[in-house]
């Protein structure tokens, strides 16, 4: 890989980072007006089917926008399995740490956060201009 493929990845890594964990300090709590554990479980799961389908919506209009302007999505499609198998492993060592029931909320709380960072980060660099045009589709922070 060459050195500066391997320094934009790492940056890109630090920035994303970074702006996630900014951004899950200022996110605000899902399902917590939950009467019992099977309640919690079931929102849990609703939220995370939500912000799948967001993703999803987000990453469809990044690769439609890469498309039009004559590149290619193959990058963003590549990076977007990295993140994937990324997330998954992250939220499976959560799920593994914790004891008892309690893991479940967890890992899900888990992969919440890395949705909702990953529905930011495509947003942030593929879908919001910087200079005066508005965005193919809203901030997903507000």
């Amino acid at each position: 890989m060459k050195k500066s493929l391997l320094f934009k990845y790492l940056a890109t890594g630090i920035f994303a980072l970074s702006a996630s964990m900014s951004w899950a300090a200022q996110s605000a709590a899902v399902c917590t007006n939950t009467k019992d554990n099977a309640e919690l479980m079931e929102c849990l799961n609703e939220q995370i089917n939500l912000r799948a389908a967001k993703l999803r919506k987000y990453l469809a209009a990044a690769r439609k926008l890469e498309k039009m302007a004559g590149g290619t999505d193959k990058e963003l499609v590549e990076t977007q399995k990295i993140w994937t198998k990324y997330s998954d492993q992250h939220c499976e060592y959560v799920f593994r740490r914790e004891p008892g029931t309690s893991r479940y909320r967890y890992s899900a709380e888990c992969q919440i956060r890395m949705l909702d960072d990953r529905i930011y980060e495509i947003w942030v660099d593929y879908l919001a201009y910087y200079d005066e045009r508005n965005p193919l589709l809203p901030n997903p922070k507000k």
